[in-house]
């Protein structure tokens, strides 16, 4: 009867731990699947007739569709040069609502309030050649008062508040108006240099180099740790895998809507027309 015992026993450990051997393999085999969200085009508050481009609204309708194939990462892959800073803003708040892991891989241009709202991710991979940076703010408009005058057109200007017409595109500013907007793209760009500074942890000298608005290409830009990799989409894959400890399948999900070359390198041609209060990260 002891004899019995102990084979009994003998064979309880071993299937506990042949048991425990299994668990360890099904733990390594462990799969997912990581979304591909391409975000590409001008950044914009909403869609217009010239162009639909990038907006924050595009952004958390592909978010809600990731979430539905209940995915386990996501991989934003950015092709932009800028656009209307709230927007951008908006694009990264909607980025950090996202309860899995995220990773943004800037493909040919991530720049600007594209660089701002992949702020956003829980890691930033770039390709060596890829454009990155321009942590500035422009504020430009057109100003056609002198073919008003030559066509004979005249601008009447009944207003209350002695500043109320700055950056109106009817008349020729004065220096003191051109101060004005200055400081009011300043005060956009300290803020925008803050967030970089503060998500990145640079230091005095990266953000003396950083704030001056320049462009930087991918294998510069990891030696200013603006990004944490070089590479591409298996690269930036290979990070998603490793934020959540799975071996993970790319599963695309893509916008609905095109966007043109000039959404690319020209971001503020639309967003700009008009107040030039409406300052763009580009």
């Amino acid at each position: 009867m002891r004899k019995y015992l102990v084979i009994l026993t003998v064979l309880f450990f071993v299937s506990v731990s042949a048991g425990l051997s299994f668990e360890g393999i099904f733990a390594e085999q462990k799969r997912g699947t990581v979304a591909i969200i391409d975000l590409s085009g001008a950044i914009s508050p909403s869609s217009s007739g010239f162009s639909s481009g990038l907006t924050p609204e595009t952004v958390r309708e592909l978010n809600r569709e990731a979430e539905r194939r209940n995915v386990d990462a996501i991989v934003y892959e950015i092709n932009s040069g800028g656009g209307s800073v709230v927007a951008s803003k908006d694009v990264r708040r909607s980025i950090e609502s996202v309860e899995v892991p995220t990773v943004c891989r800037i493909r040919d241009v991530g720049a600007s309030g594209a660089y701002l709202f992949s702020l956003g991710c829980d890691s930033i991979v770039a390709d060596s050649a890829s454009i990155t940076g321009s942590i500035g703010v422009t504020s430009s408009y057109i100003e056609f008062s002198d073919l008003m005058e030559e066509i004979g057109v005249g601008y009447v200007n009944i207003t209350a508040g002695e500043n109320k017409e700055v950056g109106s595109p009817y008349k020729e500013p004065t220096e003191e108006e051109k101060q004005i907007l200055k400081e009011k793209a300043d005060i956009i760009k300290e803020e925008f240099l803050g967030a970089v500074s503060d998500e990145r942890n640079l230091s005095e000298q990266q953000q003396e180099i950083v704030g001056t608005g320049e462009i930087f290409l991918g294998s510069e830009a990891i030696e200013l740790d603006l990004v944490d990799e070089l590479g591409g989409r298996a690269t930036a894959v290979e990070e998603a895998g490793n934020l959540t400890g799975m071996k993970v399948s790319p599963v695309e999900i893509q916008q609905t809507s095109s966007f043109s070359l000039l959404d690319l390198f020209m971001p503020g041609l639309e967003i700009n027309r008009g107040s030039p209060l409406t300052a763009s990260l580009r």
